[in-house]
């Protein structure tokens, strides 16, 4: 009962307009001041206790990460990346969709953020798509469905977090196993776009010479070794996450300010300051995250959830299909973080309850949470694709709907089919 009141409670303070952090802190705040822990010196301690969770060496990758988002968004990454793309599938059937999504999962291999991706592509790609007669509605829900591929294909913010919240789970396990399901999701775009672009006769670019092909490619080589430089560092054991995403993002500021020559010093204060926003607010959802699971473990309730779920189901299948099912309702109303900051203290218990393997949740879970960024009312992929475009969303959100069925498939898929989210890590013995 406790449990529910503190999610119903939360969900209502959201709905009225308050941010996530607040709402978490304000909700764990009442409810501790009613179990009576609100002694001056828990209170005192509270601080010191947040200040901790946000502290540690996995998430001090965040902000690099962030940061090297935006110096490629910048820097004009995104239209070397797509040119290349471009020259190799525009003169296939959907090619220009097929170029975009390709591109979203190269983007997402080096920011980790859905938005970013999203952004940095669609306001290159769509409006050649729109020339070549693809429709609007149809354009934005692929590079909005492309950039939600950001969460899952490594590296990824929302696995930095899941790992920084559960003891004894590596940063490169879960990284590992985003990749496979990820690819598999961005095929599958690939196959929906170009049979979607057939069926309603959308337009082709024609096809470039091999001369020119290799000229996009050269000059988007050293974008490309972008991701080469975060995970064959990471797994080849030179850089651990935080030193890979740093790299990284100096790596992006110099390809930013010498090769494109689109990022001057005058615009080095205004990246970084739209990185320490971003980071302050993540951070701060963090916090008060920890504060709300710290309420909870005080509560027992994680530990009455696993007992309680244990003595209806004796499987783990239909656990999994309603965590699934869950995060993905969740999704349409809660930004990502949040629910997942929420849920780990009470899901991961659950899993290891069942002997399920931690990473396998935690890739299923990324899943879920990722389809919320394409789903209305909260999705944030489609109000980026509508202010560059000025689409309705719900026109958007409607042509998504067959790359949200991919994603649900996917997701039950990864749940149930461990090589699909083990085989990486336990090839390279991480797992």
């Amino acid at each position: 009962m406790i449990m529910f009141l503190m999610f119903a409670g939360v969900l209502l303070v959201l709905f009225i307009g308050v941010s996530t952090g607040c709402s978490m802190a304000f909700i764990s705040a009442a409810t501790y001041v009613g179990m009576g822990e609100a002694t001056a010196a828990n209170m005192l301690s509270l601080p010191q206790g947040m200040f901790n969770q946000v502290s540690g060496i996995t998430l001090m990758s965040i902000p690099f990460f962030l940061l090297m988002g935006n110096f490629m968004n910048k820097g004009g990454v995104s239209q070397d990346l797509f040119g290349f793309a471009r020259s190799c599938l525009g003169h296939r059937w959907g090619g220009l969709a097929n170029a975009a999504i390709v591109s979203c999962m190269v983007m997402a291999a080096m920011s980790g953020s859905a938005a970013a991706v999203a952004a940095g592509i669609g306001m290159i790609a769509i409006a050649e798509m729109r020339k070549t007669g693809y429709g609007q509605p149809f354009s934005c829900a692929a590079i909005a469905a492309g950039g939600g591929l950001g969460p899952i294909i490594p590296p990824s913010i929302t696995l930095i977090l899941f790992a920084s919240m559960v003891s004894g789970t590596s940063v490169n396990d879960l990284f590992l196993g985003g990749a496979i399901p990820g690819v598999i999701i961005g095929i599958l775009f690939v196959v929906y776009a170009s049979w979607t672009a057939k069926r309603r006769n959308f337009g082709k670019v024609p096809k470039v010479s091999g001369r020119d092909r290799w000229k996009a490619f050269k000059s988007a080589f050293l974008a490309l070794l972008t991701p080469v430089i975060v995970l064959g560092g990471m797994f080849g054991g030179f850089f651990t996450a935080t030193e890979a995403a740093a790299v990284a993002a100096l790596y992006a500021a110099l390809l930013g300010i010498f090769k494109y020559k689109k990022i001057k010093l005058k615009d080095l204060p205004g990246i970084f300051w739209a990185t320490a926003k971003s980071t302050a607010q993540i951070m701060f959802v963090i916090a008060t995250a920890s504060f709300f699971q710290y309420v909870l473990l005080k509560t027992r309730i994680p530990q009455a959830v696993v007992n309680s779920i244990m003595s209806v189901f004796t499987s783990i299948v239909p656990v999994m299909i309603i965590i699934i099912v869950l995060l993905v309702i969740m999704g349409c109303f809660m930004e990502g973080t949040a629910i997942l900051l929420i849920t780990v203290p009470i899901f991961a218990p659950l899993a290891q309850a069942y002997d399920y393997p931690i990473v396998q949740l935690a890739i299923v879970m990324c899943i879920a949470l990722a389809v919320g960024v394409i789903t209305p009312p909260v999705g944030l992929n489609l109000y980026v694709l509508s202010s560059i475009t000025g689409e309705k969303v719900m026109k958007i959100a409607k042509e998504a709907i067959p790359f949200v069925a991919i994603m649900m498939i996917v997701a039950l898929l990864t749940a149930f089919i461990e090589p699909l989210s083990m085989f990486l890590p336990n090839l390279l013995g991480l797992g």
